[in-house]
C-alpha cells in the first residue's frame, strides 16, 4: 500500500437516530460503536478526491488564509472553471 492509497476520516458523519442503539456509556464513538456498525455492515464511507485540509492549528489557519489571499484557494470553485485555484 502506498500513501496514495490511504484515506483519512475528515470528521463528517451523518447518522440516523439509531446510532444511539450502538453507543454505550464511556465509549468513544469511532472505536467500539463503529466496530459494531462495521460488523453489522451498517457503516459506509464515501471516498472524496477533492481538496481537503485540516484547520486544527494556528499554522493550518495561516496556510489556508495564505491560499485565499494569494487567489489560489482550491475551495473557491465559483471563481474558476471548477479545477480549484487560479494557478
Amino acid at each position: 500500500m502506498t500513501t496514495d492509497d490511504l484515506r483519512i476520516n475528515g470528521g463528517y458523519f451523518i447518522f440516523k437516530k439509531e446510532i444511539f442503539d450502538y453507543m454505550r456509556e464511556k465509549e468513544e464513538l469511532v472505536i467500539e460503536p463503529f466496530h459494531r456498525l462495521v460488523a453489522e455492515k451498517q457503516l459506509i464511507g464515501y471516498p472524496y478526491d477533492g481538496f481537503w485540509a485540516s484547520m486544527d492549528t494556528f499554522k493550518d489557519k495561516q496556510q489556508l488564509e495564505g491560499l485565499c489571499a494569494g487567489g489560489c484557494a482550491p475551495w473557491e470553485l465559483w471563481k474558476t472553471n471548477g479545477n480549484g485555484g487560479n494557478h
